[in-house]
């Protein structure tokens, strides 16, 4: 009896851990049902980096709009990246079917569409998963055409504080990759050559969100 006893009480424990693990990890969202709100983001000058070779797609700053970042559910964005003054390999590159700059001020422009979503990295730091589809982007002075695509984690801070921000996300150079069960992945191939490179993006944005939210863990 005794033992049976005991054997019910462990049980229950243990479901009680189960049940306080389970909420822990579903806590993880914007808070109060923000859906539809907007933010912006700014950022100075950041890359899209080869890891193997270091070649790059480099970019003076960037920008969303409130027109373009939008808060989709709990724990899931939509943006649209206006990145701005881009070049590969010293020359002017953007996005493809963009007009391409001829004036030598290096005004290439990329957009790059993306979705994120709130994971947890670790106890105390959380992430914000991008899936960015299939972006071409031209490079008309090399005839050059560069496929980008895959995903991407980057950090973001501050959790657990109501305000509109700014709120920092970080894409570090050999930053985290995994979240969870999902790991970034980001490629970068030349000219639709079968081989694509692991590739990396480096910014460091300020975002703003229109309204209060607050990310809690």
């Amino acid at each position: 009896m005794h033992r049976l006893r005991l054997t019910l009480i462990l049980s229950i424990v243990a479901l009680s851990a189960c049940a306080l693990a389970s909420a822990s990890a579903s806590a993880l969202e914007f808070l109060d049902n923000v859906t539809g709100n907007t933010f912006t983001a700014t950022s100075g000058a950041g890359e899209l980096r080869d890891v193997a070779n270091g070649l790059s797609i480099k970019c003076e700053k960037d920008t969303v709009t409130l027109a373009n970042g939008k808060i989709t559910g709990a724990k899931t964005i939509e943006v649209v990246v206006d990145f701005e003054q881009c070049t590969f390999l010293g020359v002017v590159a953007n996005s493809l079917g963009d007009v391409a700059d001829t004036t030598g001020n290096k005004r290439g422009l990329i957009l790059a569409p993306a979705k994120g979503e709130l994971c947890t990295i670790k106890a105390g730091e959380v992430g914000v998963f991008f899936t960015v589809p299939l972006l071409h982007i031209e490079v008309p002075s090399l005839g050059e055409l560069l496929e980008v695509n895959g995903t991407a984690l980057g950090v973001i801070t501050p959790l657990k504080s109501l305000t509109t921000g700014p709120y920092t996300l970080e894409l570090k150079k050999a930053g985290p990759k995994e979240c969870g069960v999902k790991k970034a992945k980001l490629a970068f191939e030349i000219n639709h050559n079968g081989t694509p490179l692991e590739a990396e993006e480096i910014t460091k944005e300020a975002i703003t969100a229109d309204k209060d939210l607050e990310i809690m863990e």
